[in-house]
């Protein structure tokens, strides 16, 4: 008869020794305030995370080979990793502790006050593979609420893999769909890593600033864009208080913004002593005037003073450096005269007007 193989467990710098039968042990870890140390769960592929402070992180489960990853760190109660197969991790938390779920890479970040919950123990589980995977949500529903955005906000809606974030919260009894009685927040990142000001692999390109936290409404089939997002471009995220468990995406619009628009270099005067392309020079005849700033999609017009249209230009599709120019010529391809101009960027509603000047 062979001896039973031993499984180590360290809890704050003592060993413990289990058994390891042919029956999954459910592991259990009370987080408190000291270092706990997984080194290997029955059936993982790896082991398992040291932790400080109160903070348990762990690797791999039994039958996460099977199930999307869904690890992380997490602070204020304890971890449980249930036996049997087909059940990711999750975080059982307590009713009177501030709770925070961080997800690994810190592309999905959760935190709920105390009291939050009205129940006095509670898991959270947190899927960033929703897109493909949903544990709680019908994925019918999914691609209606999907197919509804593209239509009415364009292709620029489309939720990207990995944009979408479920965020599941049960007891032992059932799932929990009810409001909190009070209000979390979640950070969600996107993916800029050039700082190009472009959300990365997104086509047509989404532009950063118009990025917002959406609510999956599952009744109505729709996303909800959340209003109280708020955008941090230094961290690359997107933070929003939230109210109940449920689906939620970070989904770029299409920029039809024209606050910030302006035209350069003013005045426009190629052949004066200033020419050049240099800060405070006047310009190059070869390089014309510049429309900075513009949106996604729409004109650019220019008049002259007394209204009679000079030129319009259509602003390309799929534009990623949102600048368009204008080579100083009129819609019959003439150089236009010296004197003052008006320009107008239109697109959809929003309109701003300015003016410019052109010396040769």
């Amino acid at each position: 008869m062979k001896t039973p193989r031993h499984v180590p467990i360290v809890i704050a710098g003592f060993a413990a020794w289990g058994l390891l039968f042919c029956q999954p042990l459910p592991l259990f870890a009370l987080v408190s305030g000291g270092a706990y140390q997984l080194e290997r769960s029955a059936g993982a592929t790896s082991g398992g995370g040291l932790s400080y402070g109160g903070e348990y992180a762990v690797k791999g489960g039994l039958g996460q080979n099977i199930m999307p990853p869904n690890l992380g760190v997490v602070n204020g109660g304890a971890y449980v990793s249930r036996s049997g197969f087909y059940n990711p991790p999750h975080f059982t938390y307590q009713k009177g502790l501030a709770s925070s779920l961080v997800f690994p890479g810190g592309n999905a970040r959760l935190t709920l006050p105390p009291g939050a919950v009205d129940k006095e123990v509670f898991d959270i589980m947190l899927n960033k593979n929703a897109s493909i995977a949903p544990l709680t949500v019908d994925q019918g529903i999914i691609d209606r609420a999907n197919a509804k955005i593209a239509l009415n906000e364009g292709a620029w809606a489309s939720p990207l893999t990995g944009n979408l974030t479920e965020m599941s919260l049960f007891d032992e009894q059932s799932l929990w769909d009810k409001p909190f009685n009070k209000s979390g927040l979640l950070s969600l990142a996107y993916r800029d890593d050039n700082g190009d000001g472009i959300v990365d692999g997104s086509n047509p390109p989404i532009r950063v600033e118009t990025m917002r936290a959406w609510e999956l409404d599952q009744d109505l089939e729709l996303w909800v864009k959340l209003n109280a997002s708020a955008l941090d471009s230094a961290s690359r995220s997107v933070t929003v208080p939230f109210m109940s468990p449920g689906l939620y995406a970070l989904l770029g619009t299409m920029d039809e913004s024209v606050k910030n628009a302006y035209a350069f270099p003013a005045p426009f005067r190629p052949n004066g002593p200033q020419a050049g392309l240099g800060a405070g020079q006047t310009g190059t005849v070869s390089e014309g005037i510049t429309f900075a700033n513009v949106p996604q999609l729409g004109n650019i017009e220019i008049y002259t003073i007394d209204g009679a249209l000079v030129r319009k230009l259509a602003i390309p599709a799929n534009l990623i450096i949102p600048k368009v120019k204008w080579d100083v010529k009129n819609s019959s391809g003439e150089k236009v005269a010296s004197g003052v101009y008006i320009w107008r960027v239109v697109s959809g509603s929003n309109v701003k007007t300015g003016k410019l000047m052109v010396i040769w």
